[in-house]
């Protein structure tokens, strides 16, 4: 049997949660949501797997999110950090097998 990687698909789930918990290691093992603007009239566009235990989603509304979760550590996103660690993600994986396509800035089939 070879061990050899025909296809591979990656999702990359909370993602821009977890990058802000990767360059901010005070964040990690906190709830954590990404939004567009600090207002409670938004949603959460990002929510880390510690937010998630909460029921707090993609879409779910920052006020409800803070009702949920006291908690919860807003961040305001940062498009360009996000792009910036695709690529880096994109170029690992290259590295490793041919990637076909990136599909969204958190999935890429590759093989």
């Amino acid at each position: 049997m070879d061990d050899i990687v025909n296809w591979l698909f990656l999702d990359l789930n909370a993602y821009f949660a977890s990058v802000e918990q990767q360059v901010n290691p005070a964040l990690r093992g906190k709830p954590v949501a990404v939004v567009p603007m600090m207002a409670d009239s938004t949603c959460c566009i990002a929510a880390s797997y510690e937010a998630k235990a909460y029921g707090i989603k993609t879409g779910t509304r920052v006020g409800d999110a803070k009702k949920l979760c006291p908690t919860l550590q807003l961040v305001e996103a940062v498009p360009q950090l996000y792009v910036r660690y695709n690529h880096r993600i994109v170029e690992t994986v290259e590295s490793c097998v041919p990637v076909a396509s990136v599909l969204s800035i958190d999935e890429m089939p590759a093989g």
